[in-house]
C-alpha cells in the first residue's frame, strides 16, 4: 500500500529533521508518489506560507567562505599544510598540536589576574561553533566550486572539532 496523507508528510519532514552537524535530509526516489506527494503539498501549503522550496545554492556557498574564514582566522600562523598532502600518520599528528592552537590562551595571557582556563575554555567553544557553522553550510553548499575548492581544509576542521569534543 503506498503512502498517502500524513504518513507520507511525516515520512517527509523525518528525513529533513536537523541535528548536530545535520542541516537536513534528500529524498531521492519518489517512484509511484508523484501522485500523492503533489495532493499532499497542496494539503500543507494551503495557508498560504510563504517562503524559498528551493535552496540557493550561491547563497549557501556565500555563508560557507564566511565561515571558512572565520575558521581559517582561528588557525593564523598554524602550519595545516600536511594535512592536504601529508601521510595518514602526519595527518593524525596534526590533530594534538591544532588543538593546542585552540585551546592557546589570548595574547593577553601575560595578565596575572586572568583565568587561563576560562579563555581555553571560550577558545574551544568559539571553534566548535564556528566549525558547525562551517559544517552546516558545506552541507548545504556542496557541490558548488567554492565548497569543492575548501574541501581539504573543512576536513582538517571536522577532524579538530571531534578531537576537541572528546577532549
Amino acid at each position: 500500500m503506498p503512502m498517502r496523507g500524513h504518513h507520507l508528510m511525516q515520512a517527509i519532514t523525518q528525513v529533513n529533521r536537523v541535528f548536530k552537524d545535520k542541516p537536513g535530509g534528500l529524498i531521492v526516489d519518489y517512484v509511484g508518489f508523484t501522485h500523492e506527494l503533489t495532493r499532499v503539498h497542496a494539503t500543507y501549503t494551503e495557508s498560504g506560507g510563504a517562503g524559498a522550496t528551493v535552496l540557493d545554492q550561491s547563497a549557501a556557498a556565500a555563508a560557507l567562505l564566511e565561515k571558512y574564514d572565520a575558521c581559517i582566522g582561528l588557525f593564523q600562523g598554524f602550519d595545516r599544510s600536511a594535512w592536504a598532502a601529508g601521510t595518514a600518520a602526519e595527518r593524525l599528528g596534526l590533530l594534538p598540536d591544532a588543538q593546542e592552537h585552540i585551546l592557546a590562551p589570548g595574547t593577553d595571557s601575560n595578565d596575572p589576574g586572568k583565568d587561563h582556563d576560562l579563555d581555553r575554555s571560550w577558545g574551544k567553544e568559539r571553534f566548535l561553533r564556528t566549525a558547525r557553522e562551517r559544517s552546516r553550510a558545506y552541507a548545504l553548499s556542496v557541490p558548488h566550486e567554492h565548497a569543492l575548492r575548501v574541501r581539504d581544509d573543512v576536513g582538517f576542521f571536522q577532524a579538530v572539532a571531534a578531537a576537541l569534543r572528546k577532549r
